[in-house]
């Protein structure tokens, strides 16, 4: 260490007087050759001889100066910075080819960056933002075994709301490796703040927020007396955007449920928004899960999904837990970890199907390996490929530039320089450029996380990590681009350079073929990609798009009343009311309701229907179809934009508890009743899963609508929508299930955006408590449910246009490399009469083979790609021609540009002044 430290010292002392050290050491050299030259003088030499020979015995002087610098402290160090030094002199003076090699390069750092992040946020420290120290955390999962038909399914248990403090009670006291026990769970409330709003809220203990280590930003958590009390905390989000960060927020009232009030008493740290998704704005003691939240709608009366979480002790393992809950278990009369035959005596459901309730014990920071291993091999192979084409396409540029330095090579070969020498300042500007191309990466690496952050729901940190990760690929790049021109542009020996030899051809057939391999690859999967993305973004502009209505023209308002714990007829007087006032709104044509949101496509919200004639099991029981289903009320099919085919709409007296008549699309009828459905019946279940049926008469046929949701229609009992998207509906003059949820669809002369207003105010005359869940035009929702696929298809078409340039740079640098190595040959020809046509034509004729070759197979992998788009998208045709021939008409310009220019410029060359340099 001494001795590194000494030699740092010289170094630095040696650079802050260079100029005087230099001076030094040359005065010690004349100092020496005079005191040479007067010795030789004594004995009998001329002055001019004896200094002749003094110079000959000390080698020349600036080259005993250069042995001195090297012999140096820290001659290494310096040697590189001189290195750096002449690398960006060097590429400063070829702007052009420096920035065509940073912006190739950048693109694929940038790709790799945004992959990093990706990887980064899946794998990064914290599952739950907020949370301290989680891989302390251990959830506690209570789990149930049901029979449903011949199905066995494994679903999380409700608790009894009655039995839950005996529960954690002694979950609590029965597990001493637990610094402490928390429950939660979720629904949305009602909250007037002071206008009405639809919030996520948390109900749990009040030991919650201690377990999982979340401090307050403002004000405090729940203390352990308040499980009963009617206090309440809120998110940082929901402070800032509704109180704007005060903080006198404290100690203020709020309603959920439209009659609670409440008092906020905190305000939860920043990125903390609940142990599940999604987002929790308001946290409330347990006990008032029955007073103010919507009843669970797949458990009985009295009952909800509790989880629990845990805070394990210091070295205490998850397998530890385990075994004192497999105690626990048998007090609570269930099934352990082990699988111990118990009873469901604490399950709230009187379901005997229901076979056995087991307890269940994870790590909430214990990853799924092969799930993160799948993911990172799915994610890391596409921005490998593109960084790995601009590698390829940075070292035919640099091929290019070697060729033409080939003659400065063999003149710094031939005055004594090594070849390690000589690589060593290749690969130093080949990482000049790569350090530059990622410091271009690094804004656009950070456009693309925001882009893709937004619809992937996961956060995508640029953290030092992912900044780390992406100067080490940057070095490897540089190694891996700048290495191989580097020993092809030193190989050669100075004579073959400096005498008369003609240049090479750019090395074997078998090389050269590569390089067109790899070209030709690279236009087949930007057209490919180009051609997939085209397909795919078109049709998604009309995903869930009614036929004959103008998206513009639709407003479309969510309510869910049972957030207020309304009544049936509450409820039934409300819609009425709203319905009545929208329809009658100035610029509305039509309004209607309907408990189905068709927004969200239409093979969402399925109901089984079966008929006298119609399919049945092997022991001849009737088999239930499914179908999509929805009340129908009001102008509904005249806001559909849908034609009323046969028979009849529905009139006031058809409104029933339980419904009588139903109206069904012309797909329906086709494929339940070979088209002639009206006058049919059919019995419908009133749930999935329910016993309840309705018989219902049909009283009218429809205009089908049309499904263009891309997730593939599966399940052998659904009935599937016709090859252009046709469904198979069945509509109510009532609601099937008599809920309290429905939707609001007014359909405008003009833009129904401007109908907003009313609709609130509308809203806030009948009751002012009433919250609008969402309220947006169609196609302000269109993109909000396609959000993920849209983003993926905008994805791939930037990548596709992404390696469109890419494979225009590699074409552009191979082909600049085939002129630059048969410069001799091109002007033999132009000697010998070609003109300066015959000379692009061959060029462009090369050139464009390699193009014609990828272009082919790109085509083969856009056919491909249309045949998987219509298998998993309805109403799209197989291959999209007008798209396939966009993307192949950008592919061919770009091929043109990139060939073209050195083309020209092979016509440019001066075949006289060429063979004189030859």
């Amino acid at each position: 260490m001494r001795r590194m430290w000494s030699r740092l010292r010289a170094m630095l002392r040696r650079w802050a007087g260079r100029g005087a050290n230099d001076a030094e050491l040359g005065e010690e050299l004349r100092a020496f050759v005079e005191h040479d030259a007067d010795s030789k003088i004594r004995s009998g030499m001329s002055p001019d001889e004896a200094r002749r020979a003094a110079l000959i015995e000390l080698g020349g002087a600036e080259q005993v100066k250069e042995h001195v610098r090297h012999a140096r402290a820290g001659a290494r160090l310096e040697g590189f910075v001189r290195d750096i030094r002449y690398a960006m002199r060097s590429l400063g003076r070829a702007p052009g080819f420096s920035l065509s090699v940073i912006g190739n390069l950048s693109l694929g750092l940038a790709a790799m960056i945004v992959a990093f992040a990706f990887i980064n946020g899946a794998l990064g420290p914290s599952i739950i933002p907020g949370i301290p120290d989680e891989d302390r955390l251990a959830e506690i999962g209570i789990l149930e075994t049901a029979r449903a038909g011949r199905m066995v399914r494994l679903q999380a248990a409700r608790t009894a709301l009655a039995d839950y403090p005996d529960v954690f009670r002694t979950l609590d006291e029965g597990m001493p490796s637990l610094e402490g026990l928390a429950s939660f769970t979720e629904s949305d409330v009602a909250v007037t703040l002071p206008q009405p709003r639809s919030l996520r809220a948390a109900f749990v203990s009040p030991s919650y927020f201690d377990v999982l280590g979340v401090r307050p930003e403002v004000g405090r958590t729940f203390a352990p007396r308040e499980a009963e009390s009617p206090v309440a905390i809120i998110s940082r989000a929901l402070w800032m955007r509704e109180f704007g960060g005060d903080p006198s927020v404290i100690g203020r009232p709020i309603r959920a449920g439209g009659q609670q009030a409440l008092e906020i008493i905190g305000v939860a740290s920043r990125g903390f928004a609940g142990t599940t998704g999604p987002s929790v704005d308001l946290w409330l003691p347990i006990a008032f899960v029955d007073r103010v939240a919507v009843d669970d709608p797949f458990g009985q009366p009295g009952s909800r999904l509790i989880r629990y979480v845990g805070r394990m002790r210091d070295s205490v393992r998850v397998e530890r837990v385990e075994t004192e809950l497999g105690v626990v278990a048998g007090r609570l009369g269930v099934a352990g970890p082990a699988g111990n035959p118990g009873a469901a005596r604490l399950v709230a459901s009187a379901d005997a199907s229901v076979e056995r309730v087991t307890v269940e014990v994870s790590d909430l920071s214990r990853r799924d390996v092969d799930e993160l291993a799948l993911m990172v091999a799915v994610i890391l192979p596409v921005p490998l490929l593109v960084l790995a084409l601009a590698c390829i396409n940075a070292a035919n540029l640099l091929l290019v530039r070697a060729s033409g330095r080939s003659r400065e090579m063999a003149v710094r070969l031939a005055l004594g320089a090594s070849r390690s020498r000589l690589i060593r300042q290749l690969v130093i500007e080949s990482l000049v450029l790569a350090v530059g191309a990622a410091v271009v990466a690094l804004p656009l690496a950070w456009s693309g996380v925001q882009l893709i952050a937004a619809f992937v729901m996961l956060p995508m940190p640029l953290d030092g990590t992912v900044v780390a990760g992406a100067l080490v690929t940057a070095f490897l790049t540089a190694l891996g681009f700048g290495l191989v021109p580097a020993l092809h542009a030193t190989r050669r020996h100075p004579s073959a350079a400096l005498g008369t030899a003609p240049a090479g051809s750019g090395g074997t057939r078998a090389e050269a073929r590569g390089r067109r391999v790899l070209v030709a690859g690279q236009v087949a999967l930007s057209l490919g990609l180009l051609a997939a993305a085209f397909q795919l973004t078109s049709p998604l502009e009309s995903v869930a798009e009614p036929p004959g209505t103008d998206p513009n023209r639709m407003l479309l308002a969510s309510f869910d009343l049972a957030q207020l714990r309304f009544s049936s007829g509450e409820s039934d007087a409300f819609y009425a009311a709203l319905l009545d006032r929208a329809s009658r709104l100035p610029g509305a044509e039509a309004a209607a309701l309907s408990s189905h949101d068709f927004a969200t496509g239409w093979i969402t919200n399925l109901v089984p229907v079966e008929t006298g004639d119609g399919p049945r099991d092997p022991l001849g029981r009737p088999i239930g179809l499914l179908v999509s289903a929805s009340s129908a009320e009001g102008d509904f099919f005249k806001v559909l934009g849908l034609d009323l085919r046969q028979g009849r709409e529905f009139v006031a007296a058809d409104r029933r508890d339980i419904p009588e008549v139903a109206i069904v699309t012309e797909h329906f009828a086709a494929q339940i009743f070979g088209g002639a459905a009206l006058g049919r019946s059919l019995r419908v279940s009133t749930s999935l899963i329910g016993d309840a049926e309705a018989n219902v008469r049909i009283v009218g046929i429809v205009e089908s609508p049309v499904e263009r949701n891309i997730d593939n229609v599966r399940g052998p009992s659904i009935v599937k929508p016709s090859p252009s998207g046709e469904v198979a509906a069945i509509f109510f003059p009532s609601p099937l299930q008599h809920g309290t949820a429905r939707t609001l669809s007014v359909r405008a002369g003009g833009p129904a955006g401007l109908l907003a207003p009313a609709i609130r105010d509308i809203v806030a005359q009948i009751d002012p408590r009433v919250p609008i869940l969402e309220m947006a035009t169609l196609d302000q929702r269109i993109p909000d449910i396609t959000q993920i696929i849209r983003g993926l298809a905008r994805a791939a078409a930037v990548l596709g246009i992404v390696a469109l340039l890419l494979a225009s740079i590699g074409l552009y640098g191979v082909t600049s490399y085939g002129v630059e190595m048969r410069r001799r040959e091109i002007a033999v020809r132009m000697a010998l009469g070609a003109q300066a046509d015959r000379v692009v034509a061959m060029v462009l004729r090369q050139a464009l083979t390699v193009a014609t070759i990828g272009a082919v197979l790109g085509g083969l992998m856009a056919i491909a790609a249309g045949v998987v788009i219509q298998a998993q998208l309805f109403g799209v045709p197989g291959v999209d021609v007008a798209a396939l021939a966009g993307a192949a008409a950008l592919l061919a310009a770009a091929m043109l540009v990139a060939s073209i220019l050195p083309a020209r410029r092979a016509a440019r060359l001066d075949p006289m002044a060429l063979l004189r340099q030859e």
